[in-house]
This record gives C-alpha cells, sequence and structure tokens, in this order.
C-alpha cells in the first residue's frame, strides 16, 4: 500500500532526474509534497543575476511514498521546497502546472517504474531519479549507500542541488512542446546542460571542470558528443553558461520551448561552430 500525502497550501516543487535525464512517462512523476508544507515565501534577498518570483504558485503536488518512507518525506519537504523556490527565482516564474514526486522504497521498485518502451530493465548504480514535466520518480535517499554509488544523502549541498537538477527538467518540460522530451532531437547538450548550470551543480566543484576537458584534449569536437563521456556535466553546464553570459538570462529562458538543433541555433543567433569556438576561448580564459 503506498501512502499520499497533499500539502494544503500552494507550494511548488519539482521533478528529480539526480544525474539522469530519461524520458517522461505520462502521470508518473511529480514533485513530491508532505502534508502541513507552508505555502512559498518571497524571498527578501534574491541570488544575484535571479529575478523575484511571485509569491502565488501552482496548486499543491503530492508526494507518494511507502510506509517505510515516511521520515524520508518528511526530510526531503524543505529540500524540496528550497530547490523548487531557486529555479523559480533562476527562471524570474514559478511553476505553471503542479506535479508530484514518487518515491521508491528499494531499487527493484525504482526499476520497475520505467515503462517498457524506455528500453531500461535495470538502471545503473549512479540514477537515482528522473524527472519530466508533470512528476519525479526518485529512488529514496534512505538506501542510497546500499543501492546507490556517487550519492551521499547525507551531503545537504549535492542533495540540494540534485533535486533543484530534476526540478529544472520539470520547468523545462512544463515549458516544451514535448514534456517528456521524448520528441526533441539533437539538443541533449541543451537540456542536460540547462539543469546543470540552473541548479548549481556547475558551481559546486563537484563536476569535471570543462576546463580540464579541453586541456587534455578531451573536449567536444561537435556538439552531438557533448553529452557524453567524464566531463559530459561540466562540458554542457559551461556551454549554457555561456550563452547566458553572450545572450542574457532572458534570450535563455527563450530557448526553452526548442525541440530541434536547428530551431535552438535559430534562437541563439550564431552557428555550432561559432559557438564551440567561442566557448572554448572562454573557457580557457582566451575570450
Amino acid at each position: 500500500m503506498r501512502c499520499s500525502s497533499e500539502s494544503s497550501r500552494p507550494v511548488v516543487l519539482p521533478s528529480f532526474r539526480g544525474v539522469f535525464r530519461s524520458p517522461r512517462r505520462a502521470g508518473a512523476l511529480v514533485l513530491l509534497l508532505v502534508a502541513g508544507c507552508s505555502a512559498n515565501e518571497p524571498a527578501s534577498d534574491e541570488p544575484s543575476g535571479r529575478a523575484p518570483v511571485p509569491a502565488e504558485t501552482p496548486a499543491p503536488s503530492r508526494t507518494i511514498h511507502e510506509p517505510i518512507d515516511a521520515a524520508t518525506a518528511r526530510a526531503l519537504e524543505p529540500v524540496l521546497r528550497s530547490a523548487a523556490l531557486d529555479v523559480e527565482r533562476f527562471f524570474g516564474a514559478p511553476f505553471p502546472e503542479p506535479f508530484e514526486v514518487v518515491i521508491h522504497s528499494d531499487r527493484a521498485a525504482f526499476d520497475a517504474s520505467f515503462p517498457p518502451e524506455w528500453g531500461i530493465e535495470k538502471t545503473e548504480c549512479w540514477m537515482v531519479a528522473t524527472g519530466v514535466a508533470d512528476a519525479l520518480q526518485l529512488l529514496s535517499p534512505r538506501v542510497w549507500k546500499d543501492e546507490a554509488c556517487e550519492h551521499d544523502p547525507d551531503d545537504a549541498r549535492h542533495l540540494h542541488d540534485l533535486v533543484a537538477h530534476e526540478l529544472v527538467h520539470v520547468y523545462h518540460g512544463q515549458h516544451n512542446p514535448s514534456p517528456d522530451f521524448s520528441a526533441v532531437s539533437g539538443i541533449d547538450w541543451f537540456v542536460e546542460g540547462l539543469a546543470t548550470h540552473a541548479s548549481g551543480q556547475l558551481d559546486s566543484g563537484e563536476l569535471a571542470p570543462a576546463r580540464e576537458a579541453l586541456e587534455t584534449g578531451r573536449g567536444p569536437l561537435e556538439l552531438a558528443t557533448a553529452w557524453s563521456g567524464k566531463y559530459r556535466y561540466g562540458v554542457c553546464g559551461s556551454l549554457v553558461a555561456f550563452l547566458e553570459r553572450e545572450l542574457g538570462r532572458e534570450r535563455l529562458v527563450g530557448m526553452l520551448g526548442a525541440t530541434s538543433a536547428a530551431e535552438l541555433f535559430a534562437l541563439i543567433g550564431m552557428s555550432e561552430e561559432e559557438l564551440l569556438e567561442r566557448w572554448r576561448a572562454w573557457v580557457l580564459g582566451e575570450a
């Protein structure tokens, strides 16, 4: 039997991708909330470069979990609320739609949540979450030490940024013609880079840096390979950070609806070759 609790106040919480992006499953994942959540309050001190967010948020999301994870759900509530607010501040507007969060009590349950069409029968140990426009599926942090790798449930910054990363995917999906990203093509680097940059993971010091990739000759020669290998998060996150530096936050937000490389580059206003060349110079301090 699963427990489901709904927030009595309007609180917005996104979805989780926990360093793992997958297509959306209809009606599956959404941000979890716990009963008794309070409404998001407007922040008094806005982070540099982030726009204020309206106090009103979408309808409450709900938390779905097994009884064994009741305490975990309660502990996650402030993390989810904080991460959701950070995402809203980054984009300058609240999530337009509500979503749910589903906490899976073990790896087997998490694996079973993936629909057959995704072609993933068993997830890798580093995969702990996935999120799309309507929900977040999360392997319970309670079992990470035994059933996951590369993730420390006791590292508050890591947990927050991981949640924020997934919430960015939720926000992105809610503004894209393909809510589960199944109909997008050639923009994986942007989808993951945006989540890495907007979540703050790029500044956490945990990711293999793009500069190291370039200095060791392992930087991408084309964007088709940017989202691959050890440096994928640092490379893609820095590419999006560079776009924001060159074009501004408003232009970046305007790219949320792109579904193809051609559409995205029309919004960027430069060719792939020019983007990579200018990005390399910026990362290496040559610009």
